[in-house]
């Protein structure tokens, strides 16, 4: 498997575009040392192009920055299932099925080297950049937890999970699960095996699934 650096260096090969080039090398340095202390000089030597070059498409680093966190906002929502998705996984009454595919879904943003970076670059600057942080909270949180709930409470009225506190019980879950998911992206960065945490992942979808199972009528 290619490593980081040859995936990043072939983006910034395939591409023509001088901005682009300049986004893809942003992204690759900032998760190396932080965006914080990646200069324009050195950006631009990166990609071999001149200083003025940058000034051409960005006004600062600060703009630079915006772009990346606006593709990691914009990616994000990609996440989320849509109403025919969600309406089918209610049909089904499987919680365990509807856990999986969300998951599912975030394997398959993951499993794309730009997005994959970016997220940790964003985990990482949410501490110290309030947009960052913001962003974060937004889609890490508050969106996937809201619309878990939503479709928690119709599996509810459908039957297929017993009454119970919709908040507590979605918090509960993403919030072991987001611990989880930091390790996947710490063992990323450092190339190690992720097969372990990936069946921990699957094993704490599968044991909040089977919390959620309604309670059999008794005769």
């Amino acid at each position: 498997m290619p490593t980081r650096k040859e995936q990043f260096d072939h983006m910034i090969a395939e591409t023509d575009h001088t901005k682009d080039k300049l986004f893809f090398s942003a992204v690759y340095l900032a998760s190396v040392k932080g965006f914080a202390n990646v200069g324009i000089r050195e950006l631009c030597y990166s990609v071999n192009v001149k200083e003025s070059a940058f000034y051409n498409h960005y006004k600062g680093k600060a703009q630079l920055f915006d772009r990346i966190l606006k593709h990691f906002d914009d990616t994000t929502h990609q996440v989320i299932m849509t109403d025919t998705e969600i309406n089918s996984h209610v049909a089904a009454g499987s919680v365990e099925a509807f856990l999986k595919a969300n998951m599912a879904k975030f394997s398959a943003l993951t499993s794309n080297p730009l997005y994959h970076t970016i997220l940790q670059i964003v985990s990482a600057e949410a501490y110290t950049h309030p947009i960052a942080g913001d962003i974060a909270k937004k889609n890490l949180y508050h969106i996937r937890r809201g619309y878990t709930e939503a479709v928690f409470e119709k599996m509810i009225a459908a039957g297929h999970m017993p009454p119970c506190d919709v908040q507590l019980i979605t918090a509960e879950y993403y919030y072991g699960l987001k611990g989880m998911l930091d390790e996947y992206l710490l063992l990323e960065n450092w190339s190690d095996s992720k097969l372990a945490i990936e069946n921990r992942i699957f094993s704490h979808i599968h044991f909040f699934a089977a919390l959620l199972q309604p309670i059999a009528a008794t005769h």
